[in-house]
């Protein structure tokens, strides 16, 4: 198996004791980070939980998985993960995107394209104690000390893609994953025009994960998450003019119609989700075929393999520690 990090990550749809049990497992087994969602309407608090995680784990990289820009002030952001880093002794990573849940929940718009970039920009100027303006005032954060915190971009379009080539310090994927050596391979290409090395810039594959021994059981496991990212995948596509199976867009179209955000990325939404997506956007099924799988995602080329469990998630950690990372 190719040298890559993996990583945990966690939508806190749990109490807060046992988001932190998770976290402190996902270390003890040897796991290289974790990520913590972001929707404080439907999950805890992010920012609470990660300053118990740092504050309780000595090794592990943490970062949000993802926070967005216009649900909380960035002065906010960039305030919180400064003080996140050294809490944590410099262990922190931003994720951040458009917004889904989050915004949406709260009648707040999702950030467009060029919003999420000026907000990266904006958020590492903060970071590195410089003065930026918001509404006309400028501001700056007052001990900020030219720490490091990289930003990690989710990119789901092309266009955010080619966005994060050129000013992210990481980038997530959570797409298909039949296109993902395509996606990498081109992602890197666009690094290197930038003027930097491709290898620099760390790429992170997100994979709704249920390793069972009862492989049926694990494939339905995943299917809160596949309806969400299936239904985004398939109509970003047909937006785009490029070729989708007739049963894909009509399955997509009826997410987009059905999805309810209060309940996102859980259980009501899985009866929606064909059966044929499972393979396309996850790794689920008994070891050996999650294993396999997974292999098939680093041979892509991607640096972190971030597992997102579903169904029992202190067994799926345990067991994908056990028989994939081994």
């Amino acid at each position: 198996m190719a040298k890559v990090s993996f990583d945990v990550a966690l939508f806190p749809t749990e109490t807060a004791d046992e988001t932190l049990r998770l976290a402190k497992l996902a270390e003890k087994l040897g796991y290289d980070g974790v990520w913590v969602g972001d929707s404080h309407i439907i999950w805890r608090e992010m920012y609470v939980l990660l300053g118990a995680i740092a504050s309780q784990t000595k090794r592990v990289k943490l970062g949000s998985g993802v926070t967005h820009p216009l649900v909380r002030h960035l002065s906010l952001t960039a305030s919180s993960f400064l003080t996140l880093s050294e809490l944590s002794g410099s262990r922190m990573r931003i994720g951040i995107g458009i917004g889904a849940s989050g915004p949406i929940n709260i009648g707040v718009k999702r950030a467009a394209r060029k919003e999420l970039g000026e907000a990266v920009g904006q958020l590492k100027a903060l970071i590195q104690g410089k003065p930026v303006a918001f509404d006309g005032k400028e501001m700056r954060l007052m001990f900020a000390d030219h720490a490091n915190v990289p930003v990690f971009m989710a990119a789901s379009t092309s266009r955010t893609r080619e966005l994060a080539a050129t000013i992210s310090d990481g980038v997530i994927h959570g797409g298909r994953e039949d296109l993902l050596k395509e996606w990498v391979s081109t992602f890197r290409q666009s690094v290197g025009q930038g003027g930097r090395d491709p290898a620099s810039v760390p790429v992170v594959s997100w994979v709704p994960c249920c390793v069972s021994n009862d492989a049926r059981e694990a494939k339905e496991s995943v299917k809160p998450h596949i309806a969400r990212s299936g239904w985004t995948s398939f109509l970003k596509m047909v937006s785009e003019g490029k070729p989708v199976a007739e049963e894909d867009r009509l399955a997509a179209e009826r997410i987009s119609r059905e999805y309810d955000f209060s309940h996102h990325m859980s259980r009501e939404h899985s009866h929606l989700v064909p059966e044929r997506w499972v393979d396309l956007f996850s790794a689920a099924g008994n070891p050996e075929q999650v294993r396999k799988r997974i292999d098939q995602i680093i041979a892509c080329g991607v640096d972190v393999v971030s597992i997102v469990p579903y169904g029992d998630k202190e067994s799926i950690i345990k067991l994908f520690a056990k028989k994939i990372i081994g």
